[in-house]
C-alpha cells in the first residue's frame, strides 16, 4: 500500500470529516483536538519569533490548523510538507511555505539543511516503515536540524507497549469497553511478529542518533490523546 496516494485519495473525498482525511476514526475527533497542546509541550521553538517550524505529514486537521495559528501568534516560518491535494485544504499566507513532495525529497532535504528549529512528524513514522527506507527518511529529516533544533518523531504505534497495556488490569477494562464484549485480550510476548514497530525498533532509532552526536529522549503522550496508551514519541535533539 501506498501511504502517500492513500491520502491524497482521502484529502479529495467529500464524505469524510478532516479527522477522516487524516486515518483517525470518526469518534476520535474530540481527543485530535488535544494533539497540538501535546506537541506544543515539546517543542519551545513554537514559542520563539520567527522560529523555521516544519510539519512533514501535516495532514489538514485540527493539529496543522492549531499550527498555523501560533505561527501567526509568534511569528514563525512554517514549512507544510504533504500532498498538493491536502495542502489545498489548508489557508494561505506569507509566513507559510506549502511543498508538495514526498519526504525525503533530495530538493527539499538540500533547501532546509541544517535550517529547521523544529521539526513535526506526526503519526507518519508508521507509514515510512512499512513502505520505505526508514533509516534514510529520518537520517534526512535530522539533517535538516539547526543547532539547537529538535525533531518530534511522534505518534509511534510501540506493538509492545501495546502489549504491555493490554495485559494490566487498566488495559483489560479499556479492552473491554471498547470491544463491547466481555473477552480478555490475548497478549503473545516473545513471538515473531513481521512488520510491527515495537521496543527493539524505538531503541535502536534512539541509539542511531545518540551515536551521532544528537540527544535523544523517549517521551510519553498525554493521557488525552487518541492512541496514548499504545504510542509514544520520540525526541531528537540537534546541539
Amino acid at each position: 500500500m501506498n501511504y502517500f496516494d492513500y491520502y491524497k485519495k482521502t484529502s479529495k473525498d467529500s464524505s469524510l470529516t478532516t479527522t477522516e482525511k487524516c486515518g483517525r476514526y470518526l469518534n476520535q475527533s474530540v481527543d485530535e483536538l488535544n494533539i497540538f497542546d501535546d506537541i506544543y509541550s515539546k517543542l519551545p521553538a513554537l514559542t520563539r519569533e520567527n522560529s523555521l517550524i516544519i510539519d512533514i505529514g501535516c495532514g489538514c486537521s485540527d493539529p496543522v490548523k492549531k499550527l498555523i495559528e501560533n505561527s501567526y501568534t509568534y511569528k514563525n516560518n512554517l514549512v507544510l510538507v504533504d500532498s498538493i491535494e491536502m495542502l489545498s485544504l489548508l489557508p494561505e499566507a506569507e509566513n507559510i511555505t506549502k511543498v508538495g513532495v514526498q519526504f525525503p525529497d533530495k530538493s527539499f532535504v538540500e533547501t532546509y539543511q541544517n535550517k529547521a528549529d523544529a521539526i513535526i512528524v506526526y503519526s507518519v513514522f508508521h507509514c515510512v516503515y512499512l513502505e520505505n527506507d526508514f533509516i534514510t527518511f529520518v537520517d534526512s529529516l535530522v539533517t535538516l536540524l539547526a543547532h539547537g533544533g529538535t525533531l518530534l518523531l511522534a505518534d509511534l504505534p510501540n506493538a509492545t507497549k501495546k502489549k504491555r497495556f493490554l495485559s494490566s488490569e487498566q488495559g483489560k477494562a479499556f479492552h473491554k469497553e471498547w470491544s463491547g464484549n466481555e473477552e480478555t485480550p490475548e497478549i503473545s510476548w516473545n513471538q515473531f511478529e513481521a512488520g510491527s514497530l515495537d521496543d527493539s525498533l524505538v531503541i535502536m532509532l534512539m541509539m542511531r542518533y545518540r551515536q551521532m552526536g544528537y540527544e535523544t529522549y523517549l517521551v510519553p503522550q498525554g493521557e488525552q490523546l487518541p492512541f496514548s496508551n499504545t504510542r509514544e514519541d520520540i525526541l531528537i535533539r540537534k546541539w
